[in-house]
């Protein structure tokens, strides 16, 4: 009996596989170079108080401005970088919305400084101070409670 049953579960398996649409399935090959992704512009956050979010970003953690959007009049967001030149890198996108519960929980943004706890000390005394500062990588929390992981890389060995 349960040999039938794993034929028939196995037979069902296939036909519903079968049925499924082709955009369901994954492609067997990477996509052709007129489809591929060119680049990851940055990740996109929703901000609560875009100038807010906008000074924390560039005055806190040193990041630059790439660009603004629209370039003339009131932003929506602000697209930011270590360079300022947007086609050198943008890394984090933030824009004028409503933040979603539980949207701050998605994971982390990872940025790499020299040293973590200088960074974190920082931070803090800008007024967003973290849970715990300790040697080397440090969590902290940006003004809408983003998680941003302060990675501080070890000194290579000689």
């Amino acid at each position: 009996m349960s040999i039938r049953l794993s034929i028939a579960a196995a037979l069902a398996a296939a036909s519903l596989a079968a049925a499924l649409p082709a955009c369901a399935q994954t492609p067997s090959t990477a996509p052709s170079d007129d489809i591929r992704p060119i680049r990851i512009s940055g990740v996109g956050l929703r901000v609560s108080d875009l100038e807010r979010s906008k000074k924390f970003y560039t005055e806190v953690l040193g990041l630059k401005v790439n660009a603004k959007v629209p370039a003339q009049g009131e932003p929506v967001e602000y697209l930011l970088g270590l360079t300022g030149d947007i086609r050198a890198d943008t890394l984090i996108i933030i824009r004028k919305g409503e933040i979603v519960p539980g949207a701050t929980e998605f994971g982390n943004i990872v940025i790499v400084v020299p040293d973590g706890r200088k960074m974190a000390e920082r931070v803090a005394a800008a007024g967003y101070p973290p849970a715990k500062i300790v040697d080397g990588t440090n969590i902290i929390r940006d003004p809408d409670g983003y998680k941003i992981e302060l990675y501080q890389r070890t000194a290579p060995k000689p």
